[in-house]
């Protein structure tokens, strides 16, 4: 078999393979990113409580929390850059930028904007922007992450537990938590797997094919990994090095607004 038929042959083996694992083996503490999604997915869940009226989810994909909102909003509406972004496609109502939302101004109840923060090139207009589309008492609920591994080609920043908190003080917002996802030992273990077992034995090309005959004894080092940065999380307790910060905050109470697109049709 020719050496490029091979290699194709893999890469088409690794890209499965990574699809496999990140849609289903996240779930479980074999996967490095399994705290990532446990954590972020119990706040995000825990805050749908605070969503009301009509919900703009800024950076959707393919909408994995929509059914958590649904039973609180009225509407919910889905946005991506463009039809093509989204880590697997997305499934958006409106496409447009974050930094000139399509939306009237006082037009929304709810913005979600989880894991999007540091794809902004300019974070500030548009936290502007979502000061602007929200009503008076619409809650904005954030997570970005802290410590964590670049993870995209547009990957430009970091926020510390304030960092998003204080601008959305200088929008007029105010700030009802900031809560952080993870304890220091907790951070440090994620880190670890993500550098050897997803980057190393998934993503990097000639340790692939490595990884994948050692891949029971790498899951079970994964496991243990995990749960032994678990474990220094309770014993060690610290929170200067979460990954992730949760941010909500609320627009001051004020006389409301009907909510219209731009293109004229209600919502």
């Amino acid at each position: 078999m020719p050496e490029n038929v091979i290699v194709q042959t893999l890469r088409n083996i690794q890209r499965r393979d990574i699809a496999f694992t990140d849609k289903y083996l996240v779930k479980t503490p074999f996967h490095p990113g399994f705290w990532v999604k446990n954590r972020l997915d119990a706040a995000i869940i825990e805050s749908a409580g605070k969503a009301h009226g009509v919900m703009l989810d800024v950076g959707c994909g393919i909408r994995p929390y929509e059914s958590f909102f649904t039973p609180f909003v009225k509407r919910y509406l889905g946005l991506e850059y463009s039809p093509d972004s989204g880590y697997r496609g997305n499934l958006a109502d409106l496409c447009g930028d974050a930094a000139a939302l399509p939306l009237d101004t006082g037009s929304i109840d709810t913005i979600l904007c989880t894991e999007v923060f540091e794809h902004l090139p300019d974070p500030e207009q548009a936290m502007n922007e979502f000061a602007r589309v929200l009503r008076p008492g619409g809650v904005l609920i954030t997570t970005a992450p802290f410590v964590f591994p670049i993870h995209d080609h547009h990957d430009y920043f970091r926020y510390s537990p304030k960092g998003l908190a204080v601008m959305m003080t200088r929008h007029g917002l105010e700030v009802e938590k900031v809560q952080p996802l993870s304890g220091s030992g907790l951070t440090l273990g994620i880190m670890l797997n993500i550098y050897f077992l997803d980057i190393g034995f998934t993503w990097t090309k000639w340790l692939y094919p490595v990884g994948l005959i050692l891949r029971p004894l790498l899951l079970l080092v994964c496991l243990f990994v995990n749960l032994l940065g678990r474990l220094f999380e309770i014993v060690v307790p610290s929170e200067h090095l979460s990954f992730n910060h949760l941010t909500i905050a609320r627009k001051p109470d004020g006389p409301r607004t009907p909510g219209v697109l731009q293109s004229g049709r209600e919502i």
